[in-house]
């Protein structure tokens, strides 16, 4: 499918992002502070950090449309300074736009209990994803690093010997996705829905992968699956990263020739792609069962400190 001629709306997607929905609720309240605002809104749902006590204090004093508006125009200043289309920084482990898939990185027996976890725990809409790092006995610390080494030994260029590759514990999740036919009005998970990126402003252009491993068979055709771009975009779009339905004519102006693939995989492979890459879940009317995930973040050691709050000792697990 041609940037052109894809579709910007996907059945059971909702346009939300964090900042929209802070938008939202500022504007709603124009009285509110900075810090009434992000109290009013889930942050675990749209996965926004807790402020720090210092930075409470802060965001009590400042109002909260004032300063969401001087963001927004800080935004648009900073992404002029880093458009998609110029040349990269850094090397990536895994090119943008590009995906790799490796088979069976789980076998059948883990597949089934993962699955199992996922129908116990993730059963009903709105359960929020499982973070595994806080829920060891689901899968262990040693299987999930062997997971990420299985696939970085796939990757079609070896890491240079000053690479820290790294698990991102709290990005290491089990996600299940409905299909439209069983929940045709659900707006599903709010910070994942139309086209995005896995990176963010501050981690920006540094090495990140994603392993995308699918719990059952059918992924893209009987359940939810994974649509990619293969635009090899520079830099995370502060605009459209987070969740974006207008970003694919912006891509096919700055690569054309750029095309949607449709991902394929059975239960247990993996699909790995960079933290630029931008991807959204794929549905169709036509899909009548549920989809489970495992998905694992693996990123540079050196940078863990921008996605996130916590230390590298305690957001991260070396792999080497």
């Amino acid at each position: 499918m041609t940037l052109e001629t894809a579709s910007p709306v996907q059945p059971n997607s909702h346009g939300g992002t964090p900042f929209g929905e802070m938008w939202r609720v500022a504007e709603q309240n124009p009285a509110y502070s900075l810090l009434e605002v992000l109290d009013s809104i889930d942050r675990d749902a749209w996965d926004i950090e807790t402020p720090s006590a210092d930075q409470r204090g802060v965001y009590a004093r400042v109002n909260g449309q004032a300063a969401l508006r001087r963001l927004r125009e800080a935004m648009k200043g900073m992404q002029d300074e880093y458009p998609l289309d110029a040349p990269p920084r850094r090397r990536q482990w895994l090119a943008s736009g590009c995906h790799i898939r490796v088979e069976a990185v789980l076998d059948a027996r883990q597949v089934r209990e993962l699955a199992g976890h996922c129908d116990h725990l993730l059963h009903t809409a709105g359960m929020r994803p499982v973070r595994l790092f806080e829920n060891p006995q689901i899968l262990s610390e040693e299987t999930i690093a062997a997971i990420a080494r299985t696939a970085l030994a796939a990757l079609p260029q070896s890491l240079s010997s000053s690479a820290r590759p790294a698990l991102l514990k709290r990005r290491t999740l089990l996600r299940r996705t409905f299909s439209p036919a069983q929940l045709p009005n659900a707006h599903g998970n709010a910070n994942n829905q139309f086209w995005h990126q896995d990176s963010n402003q501050k981690f920006n252009d540094a090495p990140m992968l994603t392993l995308w491993i699918p719990l059952q068979g059918g992924a893209g055709r009987t359940c939810p699956g994974l649509e990619v771009i293969d635009a090899p975009v520079s830099y995370f779009s502060i605009l459209h990263g987070d969740s974006s339905q207008t970003v694919c004519p912006i891509l096919s102006d700055m690569f054309p020739g750029a095309k949607i693939t449709s991902l394929e995989a059975a239960a247990g492979d993996c699909v790995m792609f960079n933290g630029l890459t931008f991807h959204q879940t794929a549905t169709n009317t036509e899909m009548r069962e549920h989809r489970d995930v495992l998905l694992i973040r693996i990123i540079e050691a050196a940078d863990a400190a921008h996605f996130g709050p916590n230390g590298a000792a305690d957001g991260i697990v070396p792999l080497v």
